[in-house]
């Protein structure tokens, strides 16, 4: 079961553990499986986004960024998927300024969240 404070962390990240559960068909063990599973998906993704806004390279900025929204959104971790998007709205609409901004938020979720999934270990 996850416990009070793991639930708490994971709302900080924008998770909210309950509702996800319920999409997992009422798993929380399904559930769990695929939260961990992300980062296993994600890890090299948020590598090649890094990467790519070091380059300033706008179109696998997009690329790396939609990715990231598609597997944040599947497990519910808003903290991620939410800067996603903006990042992928703003490079698609020409405004490069603000994706910098959006990735520290994005990161910072990220890496929360990861720090839970390794305490579910």
């Amino acid at each position: 079961m996850i416990s009070y404070e793991i639930r708490a962390e994971l709302s900080e990240t924008g998770l909210d553990c309950t509702e996800m559960i319920r999409k997992f068909m009422d798993s929380e063990e399904m559930f769990l499986k695929y939260f961990k599973k992300f980062f296993a998906a994600a890890d090299s993704v948020v590598e090649e986004l890094r990467t790519a806004v070091d380059a300033d390279d706008t179109a696998a900025i997009e690329n790396r960024a939609h990715a990231l929204k598609g597997l944040s959104g599947n497990i519910g971790l808003g903290g991620v998927f939410d800067p996603a998007k903006k990042i992928v709205d703003d490079v698609r609409m020409g405004n490069f300024s603000t994706y910098n901004g959006e990735l520290s938020k994005l990161l910072s979720a990220y890496e929360k969240a990861r720090a839970v999934a390794e305490k579910l270990d």
